[in-house]
């Protein structure tokens, strides 16, 4: 039986550990690429009086945290300016 058993050489020891390493840093960068990053989105938002005239105008931030741009760029669409 003891005959039997698989013998692994240096080169093959090394090639395991190449792809060990491969398949963990892949690992590792896939999971940093999908995390979300947040913004801050900021809107003007005009203050009315009971007429419905603009008296004032304020500033509204929004702390937006998303993996997606296409989410920051809808928002930057709308009007908002958004920053890291």
């Amino acid at each position: 039986m003891a005959s039997k058993l698989i013998k692994f050489g240096e080169p093959t020891i090394k090639k395991m550990k190449t792809l060990f390493y491969l398949f963990a840093f892949s690992i590792i960068f896939i999971s940093i690429s999908s995390c979300s990053k947040c913004y801050d989105c900021v809107t003007q938002q005009n203050i009315l009086d009971s007429n419905g005239n603009v008296i004032d105008q304020s500033e509204v931030h929004e702390d937006v945290c998303t993996a997606s741009n296409d989410e920051i760029a809808q928002k930057e669409q709308d009007g908002a300016v958004c920053s890291k």
